[in-house]
């Protein structure tokens, strides 16, 4: 199995590690001693969230008991409840004090995953209900906990896809046109969330605000 990354890995703006860590892995060791299992999976596709100046970041506006893990140190994990059923499972980036994360979006299962009747990992909350992350791993050491992050990288005949992130149209088109949505190309495992170009995503953006003006108008 390859050595966790080291934390100064994460010590880095959340662009960079959100695309240098398509290929490493997601490890989770469950139990102790010889009755311990562990489960795997390859990371096949990230976001990155950029602080307190990125709408669409969970911390643009400061920090939360929710989000308290997002602001550091890195290398840290940020785990989250969203519409009450999904867990979010994120690694922290940069430096404390500062909201800046990689969403880890899709594995390419490895070794010991427990799957639901959907079966599937594609997606952040699949992902998650296939490790067995919940809010227990919130604030963990990526490096030397428990739930850690494990050397790796593109195989010789892979290459990365970028692309906007996924369903942050509301948080304005500059967030929307980001192009930090990150995936390994015609990997098998990556999530069905539209690829978009950062041109589609304004276009998108300004198509609702129209809508919505329209239907205000219409009353």
């Amino acid at each position: 199995m390859p050595p966790a990354l080291p934390t100064h890995f994460f010590e880095r703006d959340a662009v960079v590690v959100a695309r240098e860590l398509l290929g490493c892995e997601v490890a989770l060791r469950v139990g102790d001693g010889s009755r311990g299992s562990l489960r795997r999976g390859r990371i096949v596709e990230t976001e990155a969230y950029g602080g307190f100046d990125d709408r669409a970041c969970h911390g643009h506006r400061g920090e939360t008991p929710r989000i308290q893990s997002l602001f550091g140190p890195p290398g840290r994990a940020l785990v989250y409840l969203t519409y009450g059923i999904h867990y979010m499972l994120n690694a922290v980036t940069r430096g404390a004090g500062e909201p800046f994360c990689v969403l880890l979006r899709a594995l390419e299962p490895l070794e010991g995953l427990e799957f639901d009747s959907r079966g599937s990992t594609r997606g952040p909350g699949l992902l998650t209900r296939a490790l067995g992350v919940d809010l227990r791993y919130d604030g963990g050491h990526l490096s030397t906990g428990r739930l850690r992050i494990l050397e790796g990288g593109l195989g010789a005949q892979e290459s990365a896809a970028v692309m906007t992130r996924v369903g942050v149209e509301g948080a304005g088109p500059e967030a929307a046109g980001q192009p930090w949505r990150f995936l390994v190309a015609d990997n098998g495992y990556v999530s069905r969330g539209r690829p978009s170009t950062p041109e589609r995503a304004v276009l998108v953006v300004a198509e609702r605000a129209a809508r919505r003006e329209a239907r205000r108008a219409a009353r």
